[in-house]
């Protein structure tokens, strides 16, 4: 037989190939040649590995989401897609790791097994399977088949990249959670074993969630196969690239929703300016928040697994595929390994959304079937643990919060601390001692906006839309459940915190936004419509979004850069006064001490020091945020408040004391190296003690001395005698 060419056929041998798989399994290879036998060939180019390791990273996900969800989630959605799959998938092989304590070698392996198996199918599948053929698909079964984005992918690209570039020049907050997390990392990868030891005390790890935080151990993962640090990985890349996923996973959400390309890019973009006008360096703005902290596990489960969620649940809604709703299943088991408080409110939002998808179709079994599919996934989540809870531990589910909370020792400090810090503008009490959540969300202007021209909006919308049902459901329920004293605070008594009443309210801002979004995409198309009649203005009338996008952006620009401007501002007194890029001393310690030692150093160093070296431990962990409102806690709280002992210690050292109390001081604490600032009056007081020696170290800031309980003790003798 004669070969036939032009058709892959030679003989009777069949030739298949399939590019995006073929793509993925040489990407692989290349990747893990980059991190394993070539890693020597790029030292000194963290870029190289950094790639490298997010290729590996993506891979389980970017597969399954091309074999699964193409229909729903193609092209710029397949990223986000891709990236909660590996994500969740990741976090939750880290769960049986954590909680049996396992190493992080251990967890590396299994997860090098994931991607090697992934890449393997991928090989497989590239050569061995044949290449769908290409079918028209309606334009209400997929949203890109309709229209495609066309030139506003530009003020898309430009805003994504924008908020990236603010992401990248930030700096962490001065004394934050991210620290806590960031020491949870280098124990995770410095240590022996997993969530075995505190870092900050050194304390055995009982009930805590970082038992089951896979997020973390997936950054840890991260840094060690990449070779980057964990700070300088959160903040230099991390966090720019998850700006990036945030926003491609709200553009596919309103691609889900809206079924228009053209609409979706249009909502991101209105999403984007949301935060680039409330930009500043804090960390309470709805910018500020975006900027700086999407690397933590509670605002990863906000920006990045909420949309995702809300996306994979209308998709399954509408077309009934079951790939959707074991990805709707996926995020909701993933959340509890990256922060519980996700599945709160993609619960919420899914309540007020299947609410009045059922209400909008009362005699249709597909929608009680599949509705039901949902809520049985959300409450098979939750029956583990909460059985757990109830059936083993015995106590209230919000009391093991408390207890289990990575951030704080003290579960009343916890308890109360929202109260009596009523500046952040998170919950706002009554005089009977209930509460609600603060009414300044609604009164910021973009979602009281679009709480008020939503209502009718979406109430038109309801019978019909699938996506006016669920925006409603999330803006206008969750509001509810916030908003109404009786229900907010029994929320805040039995089911969570008072002080995660305000993240109840999470996936308001982003309903708010993208039915604003809608509600613009549609006056524009009406005015577009209209343009279009007149023939001189038709041209106009097809550039309009795109017009009214580069609008906006030209608008938004003063207070974009007066907010970037106060970053920048931040980010040099950041530098200037050491604490980002770190002063040379905290990666001393993590160089140079070998064997445990523990710190006394201001509140300000010691929440810096075990996020770059696990071998050092510290006296006092962010105490001073807690003795500035002592008096009122004990108040609230009738005098249960355990003030942390180190906390005291330290304020009274570096406030002055005298040589006795700063012996017992030291003794207490069995300190081995003591941090003062250069120059100040302590670090003269310190340098004439025979009991302390300067250690060489690098730093222009602040001194270090290696301390001698004895020869101390004996200082101490010895004036007693005298």
């Amino acid at each position: 037989m004669s070969p036939v060419r032009g058709n892959g056929i030679v003989g009777k041998t069949r030739i298949y190939f399939r590019w995006f798989e073929a793509g993925v399994a040489l990407s692989g290879a290349a990747a893990f040649a980059s991190v394993g036998p070539l890693r020597t060939a790029s030292a000194g180019l963290p870029e190289v590995t950094l790639v490298a390791t997010l290729i590996l990273f993506l891979a389980p996900g970017a597969l399954l989401a091309r074999w699964s969800l193409n229909e729903h989630f193609s092209g710029a959605a397949l990223l986000p897609s891709a990236f909660v799959i590996s994500a969740g998938t990741f976090a939750l092989l880290g769960v049986p790791v954590l909680i049996l304590q396992g190493t992080l070698e251990a967890y590396l392996w299994v997860s090098g097994a994931v991607v090697a198996a992934s890449l393997l199918a991928a090989a497989l599948a590239a050569l061995l399977v044949p290449p769908r053929r290409r079918q028209t698909i309606k334009p209400e079964a997929d949203p890109s088949a309709s229209d495609g984005g066309g030139m506003l992918w530009a003020p898309f690209l430009a805003l994504v990249a924008s908020l990236a570039y603010v992401c990248r020049i930030n700096a962490p907050s001065v004394i934050g959670d991210i620290w806590i997390y960031l020491s949870w990392i280098r124990e995770f990868l410095d240590g022996n074993r997993l969530a075995f030891e505190e870092p900050y005390f050194g304390g055995e790890v009982g009930l805590s969630r970082v038992r089951i935080n896979g997020w973390l151990l997936e950054q840890a993962a991260f840094s060690r196969v990449s070779g980057v640090e964990p700070v300088e990985l959160v903040y230099s890349y991390l966090n720019p690239a998850l700006a990036v996923v945030a926003l491609l996973a709200f553009y596919a959400l309103a691609r889900t929703l809206l079924k228009r390309e053209k609409a979706a890019l249009f909502c991101g973009c209105l999403y984007a300016l949301f935060f680039l006008i409330d930009l500043d360096a804090s960390r309470l703005s709805f910018g500020g928040e975006f900027v700086s902290r999407l690397a933590e596990d509670k605002l990863a489960a906000k920006f990045v697994f909420l949309p995702m969620a809300l996306a994979f649940a209308a998709a399954f809604l509408e077309s009934g595929k079951r790939a959707y709703s074991w990805c709707f299943a996926l995020v909701c088991c993933a959340v509890m390994a990256v922060h519980p408080i996700g599945l709160a409110i993609i619960g919420a939002s899914m309540a007020g959304f299947g609410i009045l998808h059922l209400a909008a179709n009362p005699r249709g079994r597909e929608a009680w079937a599949r509705i039901s599919a949902l809520g049985l996934t959300g409450l098979a989540v939750v029956a583990a643990p909460g059985f757990f809870v109830l059936a083993v531990v015995g106590e209230p589910l919000s009391a093991v919060l408390a207890d289990s909370d990575i951030n704080s020792g003290d579960p009343d400090v916890l308890q109360n601390m929202i109260f009596v810090q009523p500046g952040r503008q998170r919950i706002f009490e009554f005089a009977d001692g209930s509460y609600m959540m603060h009414p300044s969300l609604l009164l910021d202007p973009v979602i009281a906006a679009a709480f008020l021209l939503g209502l009718p909006f979406l109430l038109w919308r309801l019978r019909r839309s699938l996506a006016a049902q669920l925006l409603f459901g999330t803006m206008y329920l969750t509001a509810l459940l916030v908003y109404v004293p009786p229900v907010a605070t029994f929320l805040g008594e039995n089911v969570v915190l008072p002080g995660q009443i305000w993240r109840l309210a999470w996936p308001i801002p982003l309903a708010a936004v993208l039915t604003l979004g809608w509600l613009a995409w549609e006056a524009t198309s009406r005015a577009g419509a209209w343009l279009g009649k007149l023939r001189p203005a038709r041209p106009l009338a097809r550039a309009l979004p795109l017009l009214v996008a580069i609008a906006l952006m030209v608008a938004a620009v003063p207070l974009a850069m007066s907010g970037v401007e106060l970053i920048r501002d931040y980010e040099e007194t950041a530098r200037s006064g050491g604490l980002y890029p770190a002063d040379p001393i905290y990666p001393w310690f993590r160089n140079e001490v070998t064997s445990p030692a523990v710190v006394l150093a201001t509140d300000l160093q010691s929440v810096r020091i075990p996020a770059y070296s696990s071998e050092t431990t510290v006296v006092s962990r962010r105490g001073s945020l807690v003795l500035r409102v002592l008096p009122q806690l004990e108040e609230r709280a009738s005098g249960r408040i355990e003030v942390p002992q180190g906390s005291l210690d330290v304020q009274e050292f570096f406030r002055g004391t005298s040589l006795q109390r700063g012996v017992e001081i030291l003794r207490r604490h069995e300190v081995d190296y003591v941090m003062v600032e250069s120059g100040s009056q302590l670090a003269q007081a310190v340098e004439r003690l025979p009991g302390f020696e300067p250690v060489e170290e690098p730093s222009e800031r602040y001194d270090v001395y290696d301390v001698d309980l004895q020869a101390l003790g004996r200082l101490v003798e010895s004036q007693n005698t005298g």
